[in-house]
C-alpha cells in the first residue's frame, strides 16, 4: 500500500475515527490534519451529508 504523506509530512493512516492516524491530533508536536485530509470520510463515515448539520 502506497503512504499517504500530508502537505505537512505528516504520515497519514485512515482508520475508524482516526484512531491509528498520526495527524488525529492526539500526537505531541503533531497537529490534526483531519480537516483538510482526503480521506476524512474513511474515518468518519457517518458525517457525510447535510444531516450532519441540522440541529
Amino acid at each position: 500500500m502506497e503512504k499517504i504523506i500530508d502537505i505537512t509530512g505528516t504520515e497519514l493512516t485512515p482508520s475508524p475515527k482516526g484512531e491509528r492516524c498520526l495527524g488525529n491530533g492526539e500526537h505531541e508536536g503533531i497537529e490534526c490534519c483531519c480537516d483538510e485530509c482526503d480521506y476524512y470520510l474513511e474515518c468518519f463515515p457517518d458525517e457525510e451529508g447535510d444531516d450532519f448539520y441540522e440541529n
